[in-house]
């Protein structure tokens, strides 16, 4: 499988031959879990104080006054006598089933099993249906490999001329409205990481470290990704070293 390269004006300058990995299946159930998994890593263990909302000093009244049963403040005089608390479903009482610090919210994943979700998405990059059905405006040729020179952009207007020189003009225009859009996947940190952050919905990163996250947003695989030439090098080792592929 081949694909032209192009310049940072939007032409072709040659022709290469695409990694092996892009000839790999979809597999949509094996991307979805595994970023689902993978999104655990992110999250920040969160819980509530056993005691909170329960601070008060409140008893029954019991019956005869025509009011519900439920613990109520003690004292007089003051705006909270009299108010119920220390119960749930009440002002100021405790919640019914907080957040529990002790739960375990990070799951694991297999490496073959994250890896072989990897090279899934990366083959579902280069699948225009894919594409479009994530609502990226593109109608050229997949996937976009643009020239090494490219990754020593360190301006952010010039990223933009950039993706409007490779027919992504509409594409802009969508992702004003919309989060997800370009990823630029390059070979190593190169300026052109902070120069692309700076447009919304345009993310970039490294071939060492791409994952379903920055492929599959939310679990659906199709990404609209521009790989620089060298990327593409980095990917095939990363891959073929861990024998993921060919299986």
């Amino acid at each position: 499988m081949k694909t032209n390269v192009y310049d940072a004006e939007g032409k072709p300058i040659k022709e290469i031959e695409l990694p092996k990995l892009f000839e790999s299946s979809v597999n949509k159930i094996l991307i979805e879990r595994a970023f689902w998994i993978m999104f655990t890593h992110k999250l920040q263990p969160k819980g509530r104080d056993p005691t909170a909302g329960m601070k008060v000093s409140a008893e029954s009244w019991g019956t005869g006054y025509g009011i519900a049963r439920l613990a109520r403040i003690k004292g007089s005089g003051t705006p909270r006598a009299g108010q119920a608390g220390g119960v749930a479903s009440v002002v100021k009482g405790r919640l019914a089933h907080p957040p529990k610090a002790e739960k375990k919210i990070y799951k694991r994943i297999n490496k073959k099993e994250r890896l072989a979700a990897t090279e899934s998405a990366l083959a579902a990059t280069i699948n225009i249906q894919l594409v479009k059905e994530r609502g990226h405006r593109y109608d050229g040729n997949l996937p976009i490999v643009v020239y090494d020179d490219v990754e020593k952009i360190n301006k952010t207007k010039n990223v933009e001329a950039l993706l409007i020189k490779l027919g992504l003009s509409n594409e802009l225009e969508r992702i004003k409205e919309k989060g997800v859009g370009p990823l630029f996947v390059v070979s190593g940190i190169s300026p052109l990481i902070k120069a692309a952050r700076n447009i919304k919905g345009v993310d970039a990163v490294t071939a060492k470290d791409v994952s379903v996250l920055h492929l599959a947003p939310g679990g659906k695989p199709g990404r609209l990704v521009i790989y620089t030439e060298s990327a593409l090098n980095v990917l095939n080792e990363r891959f073929k070293e861990v024998g993921v592929y060919g299986r």
